[in-house]
């Protein structure tokens, strides 16, 4: 089949939540500044290439700390209900792109937060993936628990990727709760380019009709899969893991230029996104009135002028530099700096 289809990362060209992180950080003693540890070791096992793990599992590893502190389902629910914050410009986006092509949200995300967001923003549910995560279905004893809270401790006083490791290796996975830890499967890194694939399976589409948006390392696999194949790979706002991955960085405080390259991508393939991006680097102005048809995402583009580059192995220092300032500005510096 020859229809275009867009696929995108949530937390990130979507919203600028992360939501793992702000629910560590409201229902855990310093839960943010725990989740950002977390999240480091998780890069770190991702960049030692360790063997059968997946990008974006510290949703995983804060699991048993979830069950420490009482957290339930509907506290993740609830949250998630009223903690949704989009990217300006998303709402209209989603609209938009659902529109004119097949629009599919793959996220590590908790499938509660998706689902929330879906709610929110009429989001095409039955068109997304993310990490099933049933909580409630697993108990802790009040020895597993106390031990927990002092892991908590332990991790807070020292940081190290070495003492990480001796928590969950030797002793985390020998407790009972590790069995909600290996419950779980995250939608991240390998896991993104299967939803891809199972997407492209499920609607005989043809790889190189995909345009992917994300943000992250979880983002990488999917990225450089649409890259690979002759389709629009973009980092929108991302990190050095998804500008070394992409062939187009963008940097913007509204996310319509994706609604706009997405229109173009489904009349003129990848070709014509391409000779956008030419035109656009010589005349913004001039090339966003001729290319963008719909007068409201003119305007919002022309008060908001994006950052477009087409990324080389010599340009990613400098893109990650310029990326930086509006990744930390939108989503700030605390989820900005998570990988």
């Amino acid at each position: 089949m020859n229809e275009k289809f867009y696929v995108t990362d949530c937390e990130g060209p979507l919203s600028i939540n992360d939501n793992a992180y702000e629910i560590s950080d409201y229902f855990i003693p310093e839960g943010g500044e725990f989740f950002s540890i977390l999240s480091n070791y998780d890069d770190m096992l991702v960049e030692r290439n360790t063997e059968g793990y997946l990008a974006g599992s510290t949703l995983k590893l804060i699991l048993p700390f979830f069950k420490a502190y009482g957290l339930t389902e509907k506290d993740l629910i609830e949250f998630s209900e009223d903690n949704i914050n989009m990217v300006n410009g998303a709402y209209q986006m989603i609209k938009h792109v659902q529109n004119i092509m097949p629009f599919y949200i793959v996220s590590t995300s908790y499938n509660q937060y998706i689902k929330a967001l879906c709610d929110k923003t009429g989001f095409i549910y039955e068109n997304t993936y993310s990490t099933h995560l049933e909580l409630d279905k697993f108990k802790i004893t009040n020895e597993e628990q106390e031990t927990l809270l002092a892991i908590r401790e332990n991790i807070l006083f020292d940081y190290g990727f070495e003492n990480i490791h001796k928590q969950f290796s030797e002793v985390i996975s020998n407790m009972q709760i590790n069995n909600l830890i290996e419950s779980v499967t995250p939608v991240g890194g390998i896991g993104k380019r299967n939803a891809i694939l199972d997407i492209i399976d499920k609607n005989d589409y043809e790889p190189e009709n995909l345009i992917y948006s994300g943000d992250s390392i979880t983002d990488c696999e999917a990225l450089e899969y649409a890259k690979e194949n002759g389709g629009i790979s973009i980092s929108f706002n991302g990190n050095i893991h998804s500008i070394s991955s992409a062939a187009i960085s963008i940097t913007s405080t509204n996310n319509l230029i994706l609604a706009l390259i997405a229109e173009i991508f489904k009349n003129k393939s990848t070709e014509g996104v391409y000779d956008f991006i030419s035109s656009y680097d010589e005349n913004p102005l001039e090339s966003i009135l001729s290319y963008s048809k719909n007068d409201e995402i003119t305007q919002e583009l022309l008060l908001n002028k994006p950052s477009i580059d087409i990324i080389s192995e010599e340009n990613i220092p400098e893109l990650n530099e310029k990326s930086k300032l509006i990744r930390n500005k939108v989503r700030g510096q605390k989820i900005g700096n998570l990988g």
